[in-house]
């Protein structure tokens, strides 16, 4: 045995055992699930100490053949520290792809070969790892377009502790239900995340600055790598760049935020799809639904300012034709046409721009050239109708830009349920009527009543059909934007809706997640006040207006007696205090300036040390909800 260093992440005599058993498995033999399931229950009979291995992972080297590789934690230090093991005869060349690798042991195993195995440092944070591996080892762990798949968009506000549970349920579904619903990871690019300088630059001040979880674009899509090559999952799966969101007040803001745009892309080269978000060129008062909405005759003036005669002769001759999606013929009055181009063209124009920028990015970057394109229409202040939807997917495709996905605005809100009656009451928490309260949605209510007997779940389950066949005539999915929260009647009238076609986001009931499971630790304990110092933080931050409009529910649902509950998950949490339902995640990136001990750090560093057992309860609720979802969206 060669001089070993004074400390080792893994025990040595552990490390030739698993390599003779790696090797009695896979020498000679193709590498398959199969195999990798066998390896897995053997390494029980090893009874190691110092290592988790992760036997999904299991590949061998594309050059020496003779060398595996296998992902692995080590728990021979303070504390466990992610590895990619490399085992091979001694005889094998070294690997030129990782030259940086410590020699863990080198000695002659029971069967008179003499074995090495060397470990790579592999946490979320080797990039240059973690590529190389996904890039020149086994490719089928770099992300896919999802193309018309089904899938359980799950964003990761905690990637190190989600992600893994995450491609479990991944795997469950799978199995359970024979269907990859794998899309992972996702955060919008330009909110909950953000380029690493600008992360540098956040003092965690302004809890709705972009960036408030703390992860990096680059960070997330290595975190998924990761995740995926230790759940060995090779079946594909999608990295999104949610939600790139273009803001401002005037033209020079508006075009900063471009440019600041193209830079979250650029950064975000290997994601496989791209939702852009330009409803900040919306013009709402070309809409008959805005409470002022603009005259015939001030809308024809927009449009002759907005468009050339060239563009002008084309909006109208394009879209005068009679359009057939599903069992609906639609045609447009000119008029209609005149309004729609109005409020949505500007928005489309820049899209397109955004298109051009993302398919220029992807053509030098590692991994599949093509993307999948979601121009976001969730976050105009109306309601979607078919013909909005109509008029925006056939532009972009007649454009040379088709979008693969589509998010309709369905009047969903964030980590909310949807109301399933038409008045509030304790039973069936907010009512429809208060619901809809200083929202541009005007038509909800008196379609619901009128057409569908004050039955608000029907009406969005017809409205959701609509909707949906619109989307297929474009060979496009209906992706459902604000999922998280949302009851099991809800998830079951979508699946229904679109006959199973759907992609769901979810991100922020995982996140909440993980917040009841500090909330139920026993009281004065060390994770429980830290999830009170959150909730104070929170308040604080309101008590400031740091919120907007909404910094008043602080004060409104204390009164209400809510306390610092997150309410019932299950019920939509329509029971817990709303305000920390939807703005607690927020103060994740800013400082527990109130710790007794005086550590003062972002509290997200502090729940990246949440112990070993937290996590395992939190990932067990995180597979648990994801797949209960895709339970629920079979359609």
């Amino acid at each position: 045995m060669s001089a070993m260093p004074i400390s080792l992440p893994v025990d040595a005599r552990e490390a030739i055992a698993l390599a003779e058993l790696v090797l009695d498995h896979a020498e000679g033999r193709e590498l398959n699930d199969e195999l990798r399931a066998r390896l897995a229950a053997r390494l029980a009979t090893l009874n190691l100490r110092s290592m988790e291995i992760f036997p999904a992972s299991l590949v061998r080297d594309p050059i020496h053949r003779s060398a595996y590789y296998l992902a692995a934690d080590g728990m021979a230090g303070p504390v466990p520290q992610s590895l990619l093991l490399r085992i091979a005869p001694a005889s094998a060349p070294a690997s030129g792809l990782f030259p940086q690798a410590q020699l863990i042991v080198r000695q002659r195993a029971a069967t008179g070969i003499e074995l090495l195995v060397d470990a790579i440092p592999f946490s979320t944070r080797d990039y240059e790892a973690l590529r190389t591996f996904a890039e020149q080892v086994d490719d089928a762990f770099l992300p896919r377009p999802q193309g018309a798949r089904a899938a359980i968009a799950a964003g990761n506000r905690h990637p190190e502790i989600s992600l893994p549970a995450i491609f479990e349920a991944y795997r469950v579904i799978l199995k359970t239900l024979g269907l990859n619903m794998a899309s992972t990871p996702q955060l919008s690019a330009t909110r909950e995340m953000t380029t690493e300088q600008a992360l540098a630059e956040r003092d965690g001040e302004d809890p709705t600055a972009a960036g408030h979880t703390r992860v990096s674009i680059r960070h997330l899509y290595h975190a998924g790598l990761w995740a995926a090559i230790r759940a060995g999952w090779r079946e594909g799966y999608s990295a999104e760049a949610d939600h790139i969101i273009i803001s401002g007040a005037t033209d020079d803001d508006i075009r900063r935020s471009v440019e600041a745009a193209k830079e979250a892309i650029r950064q975000a080269a290997g994601y496989t799809k791209f939702t852009t978000d330009t409803s900040r060129l919306i013009e709402l008062r070309a809409d008959p639904r805005h409470p002022e909405p603009w005259s015939e005759v001030v809308v024809r003036e927009r449009f002759e300012y907005l468009f050339s005669p060239d563009e002008r002769r084309w909006i109208l001759a394009e879209f005068a034709r009679p359009f057939q999606a599903g069992d609906r013929t639609y045609r447009l009055e000119e008029s209609q046409i005149r309004r729609l181009a109005v409020k949505f063209g500007p928005s489309l124009k820049l899209h397109e721009e955004l298109y051009d920028w993302i398919r220029e990015v992807k053509s030098t970057a590692p991994g599949s050239r093509s993307f999948d394109f979601e121009p976001s229409l969730d976050e105009a202040e109306t309601l979607t109708t078919p013909e909005e939807l109509l008029f925006c997917m056939h532009w972009l495709k007649a454009r040379g830009r088709p979008a693969q996905l589509v998010p309709p605005n369905l009047g969903f809100k964030k980590r909310q349920a949807y109301p399933s009656a038409m008045e509030s009451s304790p039973e069936a928490g907010v009512g429809l009527r208060d619901y809809v309260k200083k929202k541009m949605w005007p038509e909800l209510v008196p379609r619901v009543e009128r057409d569908f007997g004050g039955r608000p779940l029907e009406e969005l389950g017809a409205r959701v059909a609509e909707l949906a066949a619109v989307a297929r005539h474009f060979n496009a999915t209906l992706s459902i934007h604000s999922g998280s929260g949302k009851q099991a009647e809800v998830l079951r009238q979508i699946g229904r809706a679109t006959a199973g076609r759907v992609n769901y986001k979810i991100s922020g009931e995982l996140q909440l997640q993980l917040f009841d499971v500090l909330s139920e630790q026993p009281p004065g304990s060390y994770w429980r006040q830290l999830y009170e110092r959150m909730v104070r933080r929170a308040e604080a931050f309101a008590e400031k207006g740091a919120f907007g409009e909404e910094s008043a529910l602080a004060a409104y649902y204390r009164q209400l007696g809510r306390g610092d509950s997150l309410g019932d998950a299950a019920r939509g949490r329509v029971d817990g205090n709303l305000f920390l339902v939807f703005w607690l995640g927020n103060v994740v990136g800013s400082r527990d300036v109130e710790s007794p001990d005086g550590d003062q750090r972002f509290f997200k560093e502090k729940l990246d040390e949440l112990p070993a057992e937290l996590v395992r309860e939190v990932r067990r609720r995180n597979t648990r909800y994801i797949v209960w979802l895709a339970e629920q969206l079979r359609g």
